[in-house]
Order: C-alpha cells, then sequence, then structure tokens
C-alpha cells in the first residue's frame, strides 16, 4: 500500500489502503451493533482466523447444556485437534469449506471413528454460527467413506457364555447387571436409578437420570425420560435388594453419596468374573448389546419389536444387531430348495 503514484486518486496503494479501511470500519460497526466481536488482530496480524475464538465463545454457551462427560468430549477435540488444526491452517469462519474439512480429517491422527467424531465436533459448532447468522450457510462436509469407517458385527455374548460370566458375579452384585442385561438399560442409568423411580402400582421403572464424570445428573445420555416395563424374570433379584438409601442399586463399600454402585467398582467387579470366566468384553457390550444380539439372533426376535424393546429412536440403530448369526446364515445358505419341475410332481401335478 506504499504511494506509487503522484496522484493520490490514481495510485493502486492509496486505493488498497481505501479498501482496507473501509472493511475495518464495517467490522467495527457491525461490533457496535452487537453482531460480531471486533478483532484488531485480524488486519495486524499476517494470518489470522476468527474460528478460534469462536470454537471456545461456542463451547461457553453449550456447557450449561451438556451433560459433563459431553462437555469435556467437545472440549478435548478443540483442545487437541481443532486449535491446532486451524492454528497451522488459519482460515476465516465463513471460509470453511468441503476441502477444509478434508484436511482437517487428514490432520487428524488416530482411527477413522476418531477423525469423524473430531469433524462433527466442528459441525456442531458451525450449526450454532449458522443459527447465530455468523455464517451463511453450512458447508458440505465429507462423506462415510473418507473416513475409512467399517460397521462391525457386534461384539456379544450367547446365553450360555452370558450365564457362565454371571456364575462369577457375587450373588450381592447380581441385581446391578441383571437389571442392565433384562432391561436394556446403560450402566449409568442403574447408578442413577432412585427407589422412587419404580412405581409399583404399574409396575415400571422410569428411567430420567444418569451419571457423568461421577456425577448424578437430572437427564438421560438422551437428554429422553423413558417408562419401561420391570421384568418378570428381574424380581427374584428385586427382592434381594437391601434397601439403605435413596439408590435403587447400592453397594457396600462404595464410599459415593447414599451407598450407589460408581463406575469403578461395577468395571472392577465385571472384569474379574469375566477373567474367572474366560471372556474379555466390557459392561455395555456384555450386557445391553449382548441381550439385543441374543434376542435377534437365539430367540429370532425382529428388529421392530427390538427397537421397541430398548427404546431405540431410529431403526438404524439395531440394525447391525442382526449381523452377527452365522448359525442363521449357515442354516440359509444350506437349505435345500426343490427345482420347480421335482416339487410340482412331488405334489401329484402336471
Amino acid at each position: 500500500m506504499y504511494q506509487t503514484h503522484p496522484v493520490k486518486e490514481r495510485d493502486a496503494g492509496y486505493r488498497k489502503a481505501q479498501k482496507l479501511l473501509a472493511l475495518i470500519q464495517g467490522d467495527w460497526e457491525r461490533h457496535e451493533r452487537g453482531e460480531i466481536i471486533f478483532q484488531i488482530e485480524k488486519y495486524t496480524r499476517e494470518f489470522y482466523t476468527d474460528v478460534i475464538p469462536y470454537l471456545q465463545e461456542w463451547l461457553d454457551a453449550k456447557e450449561p447444556e451438556l451433560t459433563p462427560g459431553g462437555f469435556d468430549k467437545y472440549k478435548r477435540d478443540v483442545k487437541n485437534y481443532l486449535v491446532p488444526f486451524f492454528t497451522e491452517h488459519p482460515v476465516m469462519l465463513h471460509e470453511i469449506r468441503y476441502d477444509t474439512l478434508i484436511k482437517l480429517v487428514n490432520f487428524i491422527d488416530g482411527s477413522g471413528k476418531q477423525r469423524k467424531n473430531v469433524v462433527d465436533t466442528l459441525r456442531c459448532c458451525l450449526k450454532y454460527a449458522h443459527k447465530s447468522e455468523r455464517i451463511n450457510a453450512l458447508p458440505p462436509f465429507p462423506e462415510k467413506r473418507v473416513y475409512d469407517i467399517h460397521d462391525k458385527p457386534p461384539v456379544w455374548l450367547p446365553r450360555e457364555r452370558f450365564d457362565n460370566v454371571m456364575k462369577y458375579i457375587p450373588d450381592e452384585h447380581k441385581p446391578f447387571f441383571m437389571w442392565l442385561y433384562l432391561h436394556l438399560r446403560r450402566p449409568g442409568e442403574a447408578m442413577a436409578l432412585l427407589r422412587e423411580d419404580y412405581d409399583a402400582e404399574r409396575d415400571i421403572f422410569v428411567i430420567k437420570r444418569g451419571v457423568s464424570k461421577g456425577h448424578l445428573i437430572e437427564r438421560t445420555k438422551t437428554g429422553d425420560c423413558h417408562e419401561i416395563p420391570c421384568v418378570s424374570e428381574f424380581k427374584p433379584y428385586m427382592k434381594k435388594l437391601p434397601h439403605i438409601s435413596k439408590y435403587f442399586f447400592t453397594c457396600k463399600e462404595s464410599k459415593s453419596d447414599g451407598n450407589r454402585y460408581t463406575g469403578k467398582i461395577y468395571r472392577r467387579i465385571w472384569n474379574e468374573a469375566c477373567k474367572k470366566a474366560g471372556e474379555k468384553i466390557d459392561v455395555y457390550r456384555g450386557t445391553k448389546t449382548t441381550r439385543a444380539s441374543q434376542m435377534v439372533n437365539e430367540e429370532d426376535m425382529s428388529l421392530h419389536d427390538l427397537q421397541i424393546a430398548g427404546d431405540w429412536a431410529s431403526f438404524e440403530s439395531v440394525k447391525h444387531y442382526a449381523r452377527a448369526n452365522i448359525a442363521k446364515k449357515r442354516a440359509v445358505l444350506e437349505r435345500k430348495v426343490l427345482p420347480l419341475k421335482k416339487a410340482r410332481d412331488s405334489h401329484g401335478t402336471e
């Protein structure tokens, strides 16, 4: 923007300076109207991105509505991946395009699922920016094939192997794990279940709380409230439960509020039982995933009925449970089908 022509109005540097001044004045006027936060660094630094400060602004706005665990996940993605990426590849919020997101995918070390999780975190931020009218439109996001994620069959235990694991669970802890298994629920929901959440008159459990980062929260992971009938097979276990606090499931060794179970305690108990039974599977897959897979693959339950039983919001969430039934696939492949002519002859027709 140096002056190279004696007539100011005909000088290229002067015209550039006037345009830059207009941009700065425009940003300042938008700042005064409360539309943006004016940042002079945008014009004084060689490379600048408004994405990094906006990511923090978005986190601050989202924190009150997220679970502690959900907020920590977003915060980690921002700190470990998004801030380093936009520091190395500075662009403005409104300049993020499909090719920017592809660069982000390739920038992230880790599995395809990890890469998609980080991009999904940025997607949430950009949706917030779009609703807030900070950007005019959302860019197209990478297709699933870009992440190289392959849908694997669920890891689960046939009923005989599940029963073998339960054989090594101490009797006082069996109700906790059988409740997860029989009702297709998450461990956090069991830890947060209160005695008042069981409606004896209707014989149902009302699931409306959860545990996140060790803290009791007044919402489930999905934010939905669920009413589930008490499965009759669980009744004998329920009769053995001690009533020592407001929590439905309690553990004498627990030092938490009301002696409720903690993640550390239930995982230790489960892992010790699995080791003795010769299995290696986490609690979620060993209970909820296992029961859902058994229903479809061993009891021939339809996927639609499974969706109802487990309160899955989307049919897509239950489709993969049907992928692991090798016995059923073998039966179909081995099925003998008579040729059409022989089938007619066997019925005495032409």
